[in-house]
């Protein structure tokens, strides 16, 4: 079930209401058969996936916890091994199998000596593994009790609202709200539709309509102009932050009208001025995971801390890499943002030395836009490897930008007959516009939410209205309403 689609529209009031109208000791688990159906509505027999992550993890923290007590710690660790193992398991068999027998194969030369699988990759899988793992490691580093109760675990790990896309949620963050309940509060319910309508503007209005001239160009790329192929790419990278960040948006609001708290899962990445800083806003649930759950315990087991802190960043990149799927087309993204980083950890002093030296404010306005300008566009590179199908196509794009731009072509006729004729591109235009100054505010700590509840009722509801509007009558769809999927549906 899609957030943007009309099935969606029709069970989030109704689950909404209901859930408030029935007694709180029955709520979790209407919730939990609400959160379990709505998985079931892509695929029904992938719920035995999620059953047996829910229950593998859930047995093995009440294991962990009795063997603490027994103080068998040797067994502790090995019961987490097996948790984690088993899990990782089941991700590799639905995401990875088929791409690892194909490489040996290619590696040997040889035919291939493993059948391969037909399986359709279960959507969240991704997400739901990782949200359990942290579960499972919380409760041995003892940072959280084993739940005793399965309801309100399971209820944790398949929470409608983030279960297929995230935010990738901490047992010390949404399993305290679910097991102490929630009530119905106005203001929560104000903020998560505000916030909800945002994300369907940023999905509908924004990324599906920017998908239209990036799948033109991408999808014939070997026959465009290089300055096509740099301007889809830019606009590739405003169109996964909208689609993806309209995802965390709406699965917060979701939350939030029910009176839970998810975390925030994108804060105007775009603005950044370091590849650090950067990924501290992008994918937050994610890059937050790998620091506490990779990083950190290998940069903690390393005695040289400056050469286990460049082991820990190649490490998660590659990782996060393969995470996002069974390509090598992820793993050089991922590869790309590594070397950013570690370059930037290398040179962080000597650029101190040469600012000092010439004399250069490193506070400096200007200094602050280049740094930032050069940030995106090193991520807008990153991106076209991660949006190409192939490292053919990704190569391919490179080498037409590389040779072949001229950017006069822009200003040809042609530019409106690639997937955005002059109505959508001025409706893009003005919407990417609206972004940007939102992010701004954001970026720069300004309170959104309480400067729109603040003004007159009458401002109000013209700007909700106008939201709503705008989504509607701007917004991109397809025959009969084919709600377009969330691009993260697929990690």
């Amino acid at each position: 079930m899609l957030f943007n689609s009309v099935d969606f529209l029709l069970f989030f009031p109704v689950v909404t209401i209901l859930f408030f109208a029935i007694p709180k000791r029955v709520r979790n688990i209407f919730l939990l058969a609400c959160s379990l159906y709505f998985y079931m509505c892509w695929k029904a027999k992938y719920i035995l996936l999620i059953a047996f992550s829910i229950l593998v993890t859930y047995l093995s923290a009440l294991v962990m916890e009795w063997l603490e007590k027994q103080g068998r710690q040797r067994l502790r660790g090995l019961i987490l091994a097996g948790t984690i193992v088993s899990n990782l398991a089941v991700l590799f068999l639905f995401k990875y199998y088929n791409f690892f027998v194909e490489n040996v194969a290619a590696l040997t030369q040889n035919r291939l000596l493993l059948p391969l699988f037909n399986f359709a990759l279960p959507v969240g899988i991704s997400f739901y593994t990782f949200q359990a793992l942290s579960y499972a490691i919380d409760v041995y580093r003892h940072d959280i009790p084993a739940e005793k109760n399965l309801i309100t675990y399971a209820l944790f790990v398949s929470f409608y609202p983030q279960l297929v896309a995230g935010p990738i949620e901490r047992s010390t963050n949404l399993m305290p709200q679910i097991k102490a309940g929630t009530r119905f509060d106005f203001e929560n319910m104000r903020a998560g539709l505000l916030l909800m309508g945002w994300g369907m503007f940023q999905k509908l209005v924004i990324a599906d309509r920017l998908a239209l001239f990036v799948d033109e160009i991408y999808n014939n790329y070997a026959g465009m102009d290089g300055s096509f192929l740099i301007l889809a790419t830019v606009l590739f990278a405003l169109q996964i932050y909208c689609d993806f960040g309209s995802y965390s948006n709406i699965a917060r609001g979701a939350a939030a009208v029910m009176g839970y708290r998810l975390m925030i899962n994108f804060n105007a990445p775009y603005f950044s001025r370091t590849f650090a800083e950067y990924w501290s806003r992008w994918h937050i649930s994610l890059s937050t995971w790998f620091q506490d759950y990779i990083f950190e315990p290998v940069v903690w087991k390393m005695r040289n801390k400056a050469a286990a802190a460049y082991v820990g960043v190649l490490l998660v990149f590659f990782i996060s890499g393969f995470w996002h799927g069974a390509s090598w087309t992820y793993v050089i993204w991922g590869c790309l943002h590594a070397l950013f980083r570690v370059l930037e950890m290398a040179l962080r002093r000597p650029k101190k030395k040469l600012y000092k030296k010439l004399g250069i404010n490193a506070k400096s306005r200007w200094l602050q836009v280049l740094e930032t300008v050069w940030v995106f566009l090193c991520v807008c590179f990153t991106f076209i490897f991660f949006r190409s199908e192939s490292l053919e196509q990704a190569f391919g794009v490179v080498g037409r930008i590389a040779t072949q731009t001229h950017f006069s072509a822009l200003f040809s006729g042609e530019f409106f007959s690639l997937g955005l004729d002059e109505k959508d591109f001025t409706v893009a235009l003005i919407a990417l516009i609206v972004l940007v100054v939102a992010d701004w505010l954001v970026y720069h700590k300004k309170d959104i939410y309480h400067w729109v509840v603040a003004k007159p009722l009458a401002a109000r509801w013209a700007l909700y209205w106008l939201l709503i509007f705008s989504s509607v009558i701007f917004g991109v769809y397809g025959p009969s309403y084919d709600a377009a999927p969330f691009i993260y549906f697929q990690f």
